[in-house]
């Protein structure tokens, strides 16, 4: 088969989620043609810069505005008129995928993101593009821009998720609970001690690893020096991003804490890292929380961005794998508590395990269930 993955670049999840999706793909030792792109790569500069940059900026300057437009949206984004004026400014801005599509000929689209399944389900409703295409859901709970009468199945995280989507109208059986797609690194087991001694952790030392997301969204420095003054015994792992000034931003913040502290910028080994971790500190991406349930590490919430993060973070809390971070400042008493109290740290451990779907990125599997 030929496939076509498709995200948009407004953040890393999706790009990630597509990633793992191919990576699946390979690793099922199939013939399968799989071809990952980012739908905004087809797009005019501006439209590119806006959809991308803007994102980011809002959740970085203004997350109460972005909260905002996360819930009209959520609550809007049907409205007949409003989705025929979506479609037509998408398709204008989006002429040379379209092209690019036709010419490569898929057998099935898999899309990690709303905008590129909005494009095809406008051109499928007209009949200029007739291809199976499917919907793989980021976030444990679903925003309404995924909605789409065309898409032949939807792949969710949860129940919960498949709950909303059947009351708003999607028939039950183009929806299946497959989990969010993670790189399959995160499904090999791996010993923690080899691990511990490849990336020169002291044996017995408990570890807490923070991440900040590959463009390095979150409050690093006040984490840092939230621990300056802490006696706790754990080597702390920082994993800053992609952005150099951030990584700089954290290395400065964490000279002089007392305990030892390793920053990273980005890394391809995030599945190395959270096995050998007791805690993940970081926001709620639907990657991030995926990524840690998968290996069983409990999570301590920062920083949610209202919208999807919010709600991913009430799916962790309310399942028990997770303890939520309110107050920054605050890190040091939380962390040291929840290494203290190992019986909660190893329940929260087992439940992250329970609903953990490290198996979530098959791509055959995804493609069989949809009838590709």
């Amino acid at each position: 088969m030929r496939i076509l993955v498709l995200y948009a670049s407004a953040g890393t999840g999706h790009r990630r989620a597509a990633e793992a999706l191919a990576a699946a793909a390979a690793c099922d030792g199939a013939d399968d043609q799989v071809t990952v792109c980012d739908i905004l790569d087809f797009t005019p500069l501006p439209f590119r810069q806006t959809y991308a940059r803007g994102y980011l900026r809002l959740v970085r300057k203004a997350p109460e505005l972005w909260s905002y437009f996360y819930s009209r949206t959520d609550r809007n984004a049907q409205v007949p008129w409003r989705k025929w004026v979506r479609s037509v400014f998408n398709e204008i801005n989006a002429h040379s995928f379209f092209r690019f599509a036709r010419d490569l000929a898929p057998d099935c689209i898999i899309c990690t993101h709303f905008l590129p399944l909005e494009l095809i389900s406008s051109r499928s409703r007209r009949r200029k593009m007739v291809v199976p295409f499917f919907a793989c859901v980021t976030d444990f709970a679903v925003h309404s821009l995924w909605m789409s009468e065309e898409v032949d199945c939807y792949y969710v995280a949860t129940q919960e998720a498949r709950r909303q989507l059947i009351r708003r109208g999607q028939p039950h059986d183009r929806i299946a609970v497959t989990g969010i797609p993670i790189d399959p690194a995160f499904s090999r087991a791996r010993s923690r001690k080899l691990l511990k001694q490849g990336l020169e952790i002291e044996p017995g030392l408990p570890v807490v690893l923070a991440l900040f997301g590959g463009l390095g969204v979150g409050p690093v420095t006040q984490l840092v020096r939230s621990l300056h003054t802490s006696e706790i015994a754990c080597r702390l792992l920082l994993v800053a991003g992609a952005e150099e000034s951030f990584r700089k931003e954290a290395v400065a913040a964490a000279r002089g804490a007392r305990m030892p502290i390793t920053v990273y910028g980005f890394v391809n080994n995030v599945h190395e890292l959270m096995r050998v971790s007791d805690i993940v500190v970081g926001k709620p991406g639907g990657l991030t929380c995926s990524e840690a349930l998968a290996v069983g590490a409990p999570m301590l919430i920062i920083d949610p961005i209202p919208g999807q993060e919010q709600r991913n973070c009430e799916f962790l809390l309310e399942a028990g794998a997770a303890a939520r971070l309110l107050e920054i400042e605050d890190a040091a008493d939380k962390i040291d508590a929840l290494l203290r109290d190992q019986c909660r740290l190893k329940r929260m451990g087992r439940n992250a395990r329970r609903i953990g779907r490290p198996c979530a990125a098959s791509a055959r599997r995804h493609a069989k269930r949809g009838g590709a």
